[in-house]
């Protein structure tokens, strides 16, 4: 009696095991396996990778939006990583040659600390340009955030190519890896309470380009009523490289068919001669467009569709031109101090400019390295080119000795103005923030090229701070960065979890004042684990940008008297 009583004990206490370590979920589409892991204190949560909230996008569903998965038996292993979506990062270097990736992509990741709560839901949309990066967890390692009640959900989104190639008309309209972005945010209103999570509390963040696709959402009709708050990284639709103007995309997708050999008179033909291609060539197809180097690093953003009979359309309205928002909610939105390291670390080495054709030549390559040659009139670039010049570099030419100089001018004509104009129309509350912690061991900038001179707190930076990047940095964070890596979750999470956000992220902390104006807006200035509010530093660097004729040509594209007009790209 006692050896049976034995057996049946052990068969429990087994079967408990099971349950607690490979915990089982029921979702719209099946029933799926995740695993228990721990957090950065220790805590236990529970994780569920590699889950499909897509068809793949292959075959005849290759260049159309995402179709709701099909739903499986038994239960589905989602403990392993999923592929990521098919790319070459040419923002790494080091991995700039390799083709990576598969086209079946379309999978995301839930992580949550207790299946059975009802907590917050952050959902991350990861950078890279429109053309590269991925969400797996040993990139963006869900174990700091597991420290809170909140449930983070991770996506991959269709890129280059594959996500936004476009005919700019009904055939192609473009805009797919944001269609997938919409399709997993309809897919966590549906299944994420089965994680812990309130479907009516959802707070959507992203960095770079994953901050500006955040910032579409607030635009999107197709998003409304699928979040409730948004923190916009480094990035919003408001940046040149974000958006692109009519035309350019269809005359580049020609390009592309052009390139490979299709024969073609219609959108319809172009379609289906691409839908043929294997996808390997496709990739390395979106490498014949780069002009300098490695730039312009963007070559297939965002479109504006036609909208005319399409009610699936993701974007109809150019957001420089006729910003019309879709979503109020709040939103913090903020960029680094050092942005523009992502291009400089790759322009110059520790003592000198690796390329000297951007001193000798910098009327030509300004206008590509900051991604306004198709934005703004010809006839302004050399005006453009010089203002820039006399502004940033005193001797009237980027010299060798120019690293920080290269950095502010890159950071602010590329990433400030547009934060700071996204912050000024949109008419949802606005919290607006200013990184400038420095981590003594690892930066992004070792990343983005060869230059070991210290170069600032760079684009991307910050994400050290909030996710475990067990693959970029092995070493992991000292006792004092763990301190500010747990500020800035705290103030994220306070952000997601409650309708007053602090300083600190704590329930007593200071209240962060909202965006006003330029020159009355005051900033959450975190740069140590003591976070202080400042009035904008950034007022004059604004009005500077603000003030060249970087968007000419674009409103005259869109101007209401030229909406037919054909420009030569």
């Amino acid at each position: 009696m006692c050896l049976k009583m034995w057996a049946v004990s052990i068969t429990c206490i087994l079967f408990l095991s099971a349950v607690i370590c490979n915990p089982v979920v029921r979702i719209t589409n099946g029933a799926i396996k995740g695993q228990t892991l721990k957090s950065r204190d220790g805590r236990d949560f529970y994780s569920f990778t590699s889950i499909p909230y897509a068809k793949p996008p292959i075959n005849e569903l290759r260049f159309k939006p995402p179709e709701t998965v099909d739903s499986w038996d038994g239960i589905l292993d989602a403990t392993k990583e999923s592929n990521m979506c098919i790319q070459t990062n040419h923002f790494f270097p080091s991995i700039s040659h390799l083709i990576l990736g598969e086209e079946d992509c379309l999978y995301l990741n839930v992580y949550t600390p207790n299946i059975n709560g009802k907590f917050p839901v952050m959902f991350w949309i990861h950078g890279g340009g429109f053309l590269a990066g991925h969400s797996g967890s040993n990139i963006f390692g869900a174990e700091y955030f597991m420290d809170k009640d909140v449930v983070l959900v991770s996506i991959n989104y269709r890129l280059g190519l594959f996500g936004f190639i476009s005919t700019e008309d009904d055939v192609i309209p473009g805009n797919y890896g944001l269609k997938d972005q919409v399709l997993a945010l309809r897919w966590v209103q549906e299944n994420i309470a089965k994680f812990g999570g309130d479907p009516d509390q959802v707070t959507i963040f992203g960095e770079s380009a994953g901050g500006a696709s955040t910032g579409y959402h607030l635009l999107s009709p197709l998003s409304k009523g699928l979040f409730h708050k948004a923190i916009l990284q480094s990035g919003t639709p408001l940046c040149r490289w974000a958006v692109a103007p009519p035309g350019l995309i269809r005359k580049r997708t020609e390009a592309v068919a052009v390139i490979a050999g299709c024969h073609f008179n219609t959108s319809e033909e172009i379609l289906n001669c691409l839908k043929q291609l294997p996808a390997n060539y496709i990739v390395e197809l979106h490498n014949k467009f780069v002009e300098w180097v490695n730039h312009p690093c963007i070559i297939f953003p965002p479109v504006v569709e036609s909208c005319v009979s399409n009610q699936e359309s993701f974007l109809c309205n150019h957001p420089f031109i006729d910003f019309k928002q879709e979503s109020f909610v709040p939103t913090i939105i903020g960029f680094n101090s050092g942005e523009g390291g992502v291009f400089a670390s790759n322009l110059f080495n520790d003592t000198s400019l690796q390329y000297p054709e951007l001193s000798t030549d910098f009327n030509r390559l300004l206008p590509i390295l900051l991604m306004y040659k198709h934005v703004s009139m010809p006839k302004h670039f050399d005006e453009i080119s010089n203002r820039i010049i006399e502004r940033y570099f005193p001797s009237g030419k980027i010299e060798n000795d120019s690293h920080l100089d290269t950095v502010k001018m890159i950071g602010e004509g590329t990433f400030v103005t547009c934060a700071l104009d996204m912050s000024i129309k949109l008419s949802s509350p606005v919290y607006f923030y200013l990184f400038d912690y420095k981590n003594n061991e690892f930066s992004f900038n070792q990343l983005y090229g060869d230059c070991k001179k210290p170069l600032g707190v760079s684009h991307a930076d910050e994400l050290i701070s909030l996710f475990s990047l067990k693959e970029l940095n092995p070493k992991g964070l000292s006792n004092k960065e763990i301190e500010m890596s747990k500020l800035m979750v705290n103030i994220w999470v306070k952000f997601a979890s409650s309708k007053i956000p602090t300083i600190d992220g704590t329930d007593n902390g200071k209240t962060w004042p909202e965006f006003t104006s330029i020159r009355e807006s005051l900033f959450l200035y975190i740069d140590s684990v003591q976070p202080t509010i400042i009035k904008n530093p950034l007022e004059k660097e604004y009005t500077f940008w603000n003030g060249l004729p970087l968007v000419s040509r674009l409103n005259k594209l869109i101007s209401p008297i030229n909406l037919n007009v054909k420009d030569e790209f």
